[in-house]
């Protein structure tokens, strides 16, 4: 049995630790310079007899919290049931931001430290996507929105990374709006991990239309998740015109230790 987390933080600039005077306004600032003001996660567990998907959830508390708020509940929750990590660039961005973080609030976090984060090759602790899918930056990156097109999902709808910063300075409705971007990209990303589950025959193909189901089922009923809904091309994301057949069945966790009710 194997617990997936995918998680995905949202930043804008640090006022406490401003940009050097020269820096190319156009380039994505170091995570030094960078404010956590979104995070969110969404767990899947795969064992014999298929996936079990829960609902995604904002780090912080229900409707989300404060910077340090959000680092500790992620570092907690990982901490305590240390489940394979799954991202979108999370090994260039979102972990260094997480660590970057964690100094400025005095986080104790030792699991971050683990050199298994490290390693790009071997490490088991942590499923980059965008890595995974340019075979360890041999091929070109891709955006994760074009992935999730490959997967029936619509990728970004309205807001992308570079709106944050103006959103979260206009108001609560716009923080909301951050929130909701934040959601639907670990949707997303969830998506594009179960095709790839999949694909590598992880999972058979009726265990991956069943967690499909169950992901959608989710999207249904979250209202924050509403403008996914009209995107989504069920038949692509189902596989629908797939011939049945079987795959090699659910992994095992790969420190032998079960992990599963993470981050309900």
């Amino acid at each position: 049995m194997t617990t997936f987390v995918v998680f995905d933080f949202e930043a804008i600039l640090d006022a406490g630790n401003p940009l050097p005077e020269g820096t190319d306004p156009d380039r994505v600032p170091a995570v030094s310079h960078l404010a956590i003001v979104s995070g969110a996660t969404l767990a899947l567990v795969v064992e014999d007899g298929g996936v079990r998907v829960f609902a995604p959830r904002l780090l912080g508390g229900p409707n989300g919290g404060d910077e340090p708020a959000i680092v500790r509940d992620f570092v907690k929750r990982v901490g305590d049931k240390r489940p394979v990590l799954v991202s979108w660039n999370g090994r260039g961005f979102d972990l260094p931001l997480v660590l970057a973080r964690a100094i400025r609030h005095g986080v104790v976090a030792p699991w971050l430290w683990n050199r298994d984060f490290e390693d790009r090759y071997r490490g088991q602790n942590h499923l980059d996507l965008q890595d995974a899918v340019s075979m360890r930056g041999a091929g070109r990156a891709s955006r994760m929105a074009s992935f999730a097109c490959l997967c029936g999902w619509p990728g970004k709808l309205g807001v992308d990374g570079s709106d944050v910063e103006g959103l979260w300075a206009s108001g609560e409705e716009g923080r909301e709006a951050v929130r909701r971007y934040n959601l639907a990209d670990v949707a997303s990303e969830a998506a594009i991990l179960l095709r790839l589950l999949v694909c590598r025959g992880d999972l058979t193909l009726h265990e991956y239309r069943d967690a499909a189901r169950a992901l959608l089922a989710h999207v249904d009923g979250d209202e924050r998740l509403a403008v996914l809904r009209p995107a989504i091309n069920r038949e692509i994301f189902l596989l629908a015109d797939a011939a049945d057949g079987e795959g090699q069945g659910a992994i095992s966790n790969p420190e032998g230790e079960p992990a599963a009710h993470a981050f309900r």
